[in-house]
């Protein structure tokens, strides 16, 4: 029909209502008012096109009744409304509701009597909405600037993963992210982690409840980063999952305080068994050893027997050993604070080792700093620090390959020692586990190793850096403060060395690569 051209956009959506009134009350004054006034952007227009039988010397004083058509009769109003939707009878006993059904055009909708209370009620549904809009407004801006302003990433996601919305930390971090593209971007394409099966998007698709994640990343500088995911399901009213907002926040710093925690707790037990340890077991233990030195002196034990009691003082030994490892760790030994020459302590430690590594095929190769300054700690204890590392090295290529040792002065005054190995790789969820006290891979080890290093090369003012990739190798880095300057305060490393000698493990600053020369 013809008025619905006013009533409807090209789309079918009603953007405006025309309207006709016929008789008038002094009660619908306040209606008639708010049927002229402007209504909040995205509701339906409301228009009077039309009043009949009303004396215009009562109607509300009104600048845009100037845009009305007033109409004697109802007939006359009748033949006048083709653009009209709905006819308003505001007469005192609606006397005109049924002539005006009679001649109203087909498709217009008359409205007189008690249904007329729906609209007596518009102004207070239009305060209530303003009311409503004005409050909406405010909570949208608090929490578009709280997200927006936010240091945690937030992504609204649709159930099949597709990026529909993110703030503006997203946008600043994440430059390959597209909200404006037909297709829209995956958010495995920009989180690759959230490839994973039982990763927090699908586990809230799939429960409809939050749900919670802590995942790794090893940062250029070998650093394990720590962030907290959380995904929330937005559920429909009929059970579906319409979309998922996803959280990212970077938890190292307390993920960092909770471990450093949970290791001195772990200190503070060793330590109290420690001294059980060295009362109830080190005592007898010595025994055993001075038994079997003792009968392995005498000649009246036949071959049998003395193959016997070596085992019995070996293991002892190595009993004692593992012992000592134990002490050492809860309570290390001080030193005299001797000024270091670290390469120096490298040659001796190489010595030590590198004649069976090359006896199986590996190659050592070393590039140390002539002018390289000293650095003040233990010596006997550092040289232990780095024959662990050069002996994990080793045992990382047990088919041969290259270890390299370095040493430098950073560009920020730290002197840098560098243990690369050409082996396997160690596997991320391995290395945020490495200096854990009792941790290991190995058969036979007790997980003391690395973290008695990383115990010592901290109390000498230093810090522990590992960085590793599959197939590729691994890096182990020890910083220590020179004696002339004292511990540095920024943390910058350079890691951009490039290592060009035949037969050597490239290490490419950034990218974690390594490349074994020809």
């Amino acid at each position: 029909m013809e008025s619905k051209q006013h009533f409807e956009n090209d789309k079918g959506k009603v953007t405006t209502l025309n309207i006709a009134t016929v008789g008038y009350r002094r009660m619908f004054r306040e209606l008639l008012v708010h049927l002229f006034s402007e209504l909040p952007e995205g509701m339906v227009k409301i228009k009077v096109r039309a009043i009949a039988c009303a004396p215009q010397e009562e109607l509300p004083d009104l600048i845009c009744l100037d845009d009305v058509n007033f109409y004697d009769s109802v007939e006359e109003l009748c033949e006048n409304i083709d653009d009209v939707n709905i006819v308003l009878d505001l007469s005192e006993k609606s006397e005109y509701l049924e002539y005006v059904k009679l001649c109203a055009p087909a498709g217009v909708s008359v409205v007189g009597g008690d249904s007329l209370c729906v609209f007596k009620k518009t102004p207070l549904t239009l305060d209530l909405l303003e009311g409503k809009a004005c409050s909406l407004e405010r909570a949208l801006g608090f929490f578009g600037t709280f997200v927006d302003q936010s240091e945690e990433e937030f992504w609204l996601l649709d159930s099949k993963g597709v990026v529909l919305d993110a703030n503006k930390t997203v946008l600043n971090r994440q430059r390959d992210v597209d909200l404006e593209g037909e297709e829209g971007t995956l958010i495995h394409n920009v989180l690759p982690y959230t490839l994973q099966p039982d990763n927090v998007v699908v586990k809230a698709v799939d429960t409809g409840k939050r749900a919670d994640q802590v995942i790794t990343k090893v940062t250029s500088d070998g650093d394990l980063q720590y962030f907290g995911l959380s995904a929330y399901p937005a559920v429909a009213s009929d059970g579906t999952i319409q979309s998922v907002i996803l959280s990212r926040r970077d938890i190292t710093e307390n993920y960092s305080m909770v471990r450093k925690l949970q290791q001195t707790e772990k200190l503070a037990a060793i330590g109290e068994m420690s001294a059980f340890v060295a009362h109830e077991i080190r005592n007898p233990l010595f025994a055993i050893g001075g038994f079997a030195r003792a009968l392995l002196s005498q000649e009246t034990l036949n071959e049998t027997d003395t193959k016997k009691v070596k085992i019995i003082f070996n293991e002892s030994q190595r009993l004692e050993k593992i012992l000592k490892i134990i002490l050492n760790f809860a309570r290390p030994a001080v030193g005299e604070g001797d000024e270091i020459d670290v390469n120096e302590v490298i040659s001796e430690a190489l010595g030590l080792l590198r004649m069976r590594f090359e006896s199986q095929g590996g190659i050592v190769t070393t590039d140390l700093d002539s002018n390289l300054a000293k650095v003040h700690g233990n010596p006997d204890q550092l040289k232990q620090c780095i024959i662990n590392g050069i002996k994990n090295g080793f045992e990382a290529m047990p088919d041969g390959g290259t270890l390299r040792v370095e040493t430098k002065l950073s560009a920020d005054n730290w002197v840098i020692i560098r243990i690369m190995d050409s082996g396997e790789g160690i596997p991320d969820d391995i290395i945020e586990h490495l200096f854990n006290p009792f941790f290991t891979t190995k058969a036979g080890g007790t997980g003391l190793g690395l973290a008695m290093t990383k115990k010592i090369i901290e109390d000498m003012g230093g810090k522990v850096k590992i960085r590793s990739k599959l197939k590729k190798g691994t890096v182990l880095a020890f910083y220590l403060p020179p004696v002339s300057l004292g511990p540095p305060v920024v943390e910058k490393h350079d890691e951009k060395t490039v290592m060009e000698k035949p037969g050597s493990v490239s290490f490419l600053g950034g990218s974690n690569d390594f490349i074994r020369k020809t």
